[in-house]
């Protein structure tokens, strides 16, 4: 919304934020907002043009005076103090206008601490009401919310810390930090959630301009009531955000693997689920999306009875995003995982895992010295030969780490030069290849990615190849698979047509004209170990279809018109010769 409004975001922030705080969805006049706006002191400008936007933004609905027809009574939305349960549609909208509000203000990890924070205490209200039915006094409610779900009752000092007891304090911000730090060291999966507050600055200095954002954003919430929302429609919602901002971050550094493209490699990997546990791990953590569509692949061809033998383990370098990914598995009701704090390359904790999925950074700069200094991790990068990856770029000690890991299946997203690269790089390929662990190599299409507009590719390795596919890789050149993004112009898409397609020729491994051509290690041996999907298989291009019919009878018509043209000219130069004769 705001990032329509460049040349007035200010004047436009400033003013709804003003009539938030006054009116709340009281309805009201023009007149009465012209008074709000004077009394706080600020320039009214054009009122008209200023309720205008807010209602072109979703913010705001206008009716009829029953009264008056010639007049209008207006409303501001998302700030209801009675809080309803939403729709889908309803909540994405209320989080856009919550998103548009701080966008280029406040981090927009705000949004997902508060998203989190009101889902967990409408959930964990929902189970306290449900024994005060049964019977059971509000303390021993309480208490046996706490056991079933996460501890907001301090039973210590008998505080409540859920979301509504805390933000009836005129002290909201400072009540909020403290609430969130005290649910922190109460709740041990939680324990990692002060350290983000403490980021976030809720506990330090916050600029007027931003308290008054971060009250809005509060207002906001308090119209949402999660108690009744499915975890999966509030776990998409916290997804929503991520990628509402994944473009705005990418330019800032962080990275985050568009939902789609999640969707393909988890549906290339297919996690089977047999009599024991069946575990997944993704080294390179980032939001915890490759788990979560991990989970939701196995449940879709499961049930809940496999996801009960699902365990997901993750690990992640920056600790802030280790804390979002707890958050995200938490929203999406995932209980069975384990996350771990960490540079996986060099400090690896997690154990072997039947899968092994990741889009680690690409060609990550890094000291690989100090990987041969502890025995136990130089052995991950030497496995294959002794040769350790390029400073330069980290790609093959990625899938390196990640075959060590797997006991089954890896599924990898790299940048396209890791398939042909030569160096230090080639001799792993070629190690890796020989040993025959590659299964597919699929070529993506440009402008998928937030942060690149170099295509991707998606290498599946399975060290437990049916027997009709031993010695052979898939390549498939998807380059032309995509659709334009819906909300980002620049960018493309992966279309559910596009992974569909893409799958198929995966579990079918056969050629397919233009698209997917099964090779031989003998032939990618004879390219010296070149991966390069384009020198197996290039799109057919789509020439000009010609209606012979149709272009021969224009032949006809025109050699007909030539001959009358001919006749005409010749019967012109006879005439001319006969007059010359005479």
């Amino acid at each position: 919304m705001w990032e329509q409004l460049s040349d007035v975001e200010n004047w436009v922030k400033t003013r709804y934020i003003v009539l938030v705080k006054e009116l709340g969805n009281k309805p009201f006049r023009l007149e009465d907002a012209e008074r709000v706006l004077k009394s706080a002191g600020i320039d009214t400008g054009n009122v008209k043009e200023l309720l205008s936007i807010l209602r072109k933004k979703g913010l705001l609905e206008v009716e009829k005076d029953p009264n008056d027809f010639r007049r209008s009574i207006y409303r501001l939305l998302f700030v209801d103090e009675k809080s309803v349960s939403p729709t889908r549609d309803k909540l994405f909208k209320t989080l856009k206008a919550g998103a548009d509000l701080i966008r280029g203000g406040v981090d927009y990890k705000v949004l997902l601490v508060f998203l989190f924070y009101k889902a967990l205490s409408d959930k964990w209200n929902a189970l306290v009401e449900k024994y005060i039915k049964e019977g059971f006094t509000k303390t021993q409610a309480y208490l046996l919310a706490n056991s079933e779900y996460y501890v907001l009752y301090d039973e210590n000092e008998q505080k409540l810390l859920t979301w509504h007891e805390i933000t009836k304090s005129r002290e909201t911000i400072t009540e909020l930090a403290n609430a969130l730090t005290r649910i922190s060291r109460l709740n041990e999966k939680l324990s990692d959630l002060e350290k983000l507050v403490e980021v976030l600055g809720l506990k330090g200095f916050i600029s007027e301009d931003n308290l008054h954002t971060i009250e809005s954003i509060i207002q906001i919430f308090n119209s949402l009531d999660f108690s009744k929302i499915p975890y999966d429609i509030i776990g998409d919602a916290y997804m929503w955000v991520l990628n509402y901002f994944a473009p705005q971050k990418a330019k800032e550094g962080e990275n985050y693997t568009p939902i789609e493209i999640v969707r393909l490699v988890v549906s290339l990997l297919d996690i089977e689920i047999g009599n024991g546990e069946v575990t997944v791990l993704d080294p390179a953590l980032g939001s915890g999306s490759m788990l979560i569509v991990s989970r939701d692949y196995v449940r879709e061809k499961y049930g809940e009875e496999g996801v009960e033998k699902l365990m997901l383990y993750g690990q992640e370098r920056n600790e802030i995003m280790g804390v979002i990914a707890k958050m995200n598995l938490i929203l999406h009701d995932i209980k069975n995982y384990e996350i771990y704090i960490g540079d996986s390359l060099a400090n690896p904790r997690f154990p072997q895992c039947d899968y092994v999925v990741a889009n680690p950074p690409w060609n990550q700069d890094y000291n690989v010295n100090g990987l041969i200094e502890d025995p136990k991790v130089k052995k991950i990068y030497t496995q294959f030969v002794n040769v350790l990856p390029p400073k330069n770029s980290m790609d093959w000690g990625w899938i390196q780490l990640m075959l060590y890991f797997a006991k089954r299946k890896v599924g990898i997203i790299l940048d396209n030069g890791a398939l042909f690269r030569g160096g230090k790089e080639k001799r792993i390929r070629e190690a890796i290849v020989r040993r025959d662990l590659i299964e597919a190599v699929v070529l993506l299409p440009e402008k998928l990615f937030y942060n690149t507009g170099a295509p991707g590719v998606v290498i599946i390795f399975n060290k437990e190849k049916p027997e009709d596919r031993k010695g052979k890789i898939l390549f498939i050149n998807a380059s032309n698979e995509y659709e334009k993004h819906p909300e980002v112009r620049r960018l493309n898409r992966l279309g559910e047509k596009n992974i569909e397609k893409i799958v198929k020729a995966y579990r079918e491994f056969k050629d397919v004209e233009g698209f997917a051509r099964v090779v031989s290690i003998e032939e990618v041996a004879r390219n010296d170990y070149n991966l390069n999907v384009t020198l197996y298989v290039m799109p057919i291009e789509e020439g000009e279809k010609i209606d012979i019919a149709k272009e021969f009878g224009e032949l006809k018509k025109i050699e007909a018109e030539r001959n009358e043209v001919m006749a005409k000219l010749d019967d012109y130069i006879n005439g001319i010769i006969r007059a010359l004769g005479e």
